[in-house]
């Protein structure tokens, strides 16, 4: 049973964002906030600094670190590491916080949003830049809950070919990501990808776009943001991207980031070397034929 438990709540958390705990007994120093359902800003000119964060959504190894690079490298706008906010979560200890957080309107799905605002105004502010940009894969199983958040919120999706994302996410690690990992892997993420793009207005970029004419699909992507177009974004090596850039397991992006500029992407897996399982979403996303 604690195993079903476990698979249901993290689900709930994939979906929602929102976790679920045993509440300790009351009084003791565990005790939790109610849950609140995510919602709005009460009044978004108090609760929220950032304006029209800018959020990239993909899967793992479909060409999101090199979209966080170009998309830095223009003088507007601001993308961090992976910051992975929504892991941020906040806990009413006591009956008193909870009374008080009732008192003042806030559930703990609001002090969260509060906080996650938080932390991206303060990357933003100590880049000097208007808009920020977070790409963190995970974001994918959250989407809606961030729409919520920020309801001036703007959506990028990359895609890619999702044969080739479980490709690139197995040679990454072999030896600790077999393809029959690698498969259903990749398959979670496109799926919650594609659930947030039937949901939310946004651009739907492709990675394939990206490498094969970077300058084309680099303005449209700027068009969307309503800033200028400049040339140095797909000559992003003279800038400083942060921490990061450089992580454990990035593979054939080692080269593309320390080349400096955006470059030709490897040739799309063949149709008899699509997985079964992959097939519906390569067909649903234009790769195959449906």
């Amino acid at each position: 049973m604690q195993g079903l438990a476990y698979r249901i709540g993290a689900a709930l958390e994939r979906r929602t964002g929102l976790r679920v705990s045993r509440a300790p007994r009351e009084g003791s120093a565990g005790t939790t906030g109610k849950a609140a359902a995510a919602r709005p800003p009460v009044d978004p000119a108090a609760d929220r600094l950032l304006v029209a964060p800018v959020f990239v959504l993909s899967a793992p190894r479909s060409g999101s670190t090199l979209m966080r690079v170009v998309l830095d490298s223009h003088s507007q706008l601001h993308a961090p590491i992976e910051t992975h906010v929504r892991r941020l979560a906040v806990r009413f200890t006591t009956r008193l916080s909870r009374t008080a957080m009732d008192a003042l309107g806030h559930g703990v799905a609001d002090v969260e949003h509060i906080l996650w605002d938080r932390m991206l105004h303060r990357e933003l502010l100590r880049s000097g830049k208007r808009t920020v940009v977070e790409k963190t894969p995970s974001n994918v199983f959250v989407a809606e809950r961030l729409a919520l958040a920020w309801p001036d919120a703007r959506f990028v999706f990359l895609l890619r070919h999702p044969a080739a994302i479980a490709r690139s996410w197995h040679e990454a690690d072999p030896a600790r990501r077999p393809m029959n990992r690698a498969v259903p892997h990749t398959l979670r993420y496109v799926r919650a990808l594609e659930r947030a793009r039937r949901a939310l207005p946004g651009l739907t970029v492709r990675y394939e776009d990206l490498t094969a004419d970077p300058e084309a699909t680099v303005r449209r992507v700027c068009d969307f943001l309503d800033v200028p177009w400049e040339p140095g974004m797909i000559s992003y090596g003279r800038h400083d991207h942060g921490n990061g850039t450089f992580t454990k397991g990035m593979g054939d992006w080692r080269d593309k980031i320390r080349s400096g500029t955006v470059q030709p992407g490897r040739p799309l897996p063949r149709p008899d070397e699509v997985p079964r399982a992959l097939r519906e979403m390569c067909a649903r996303w234009e790769y195959l034929r449906a």
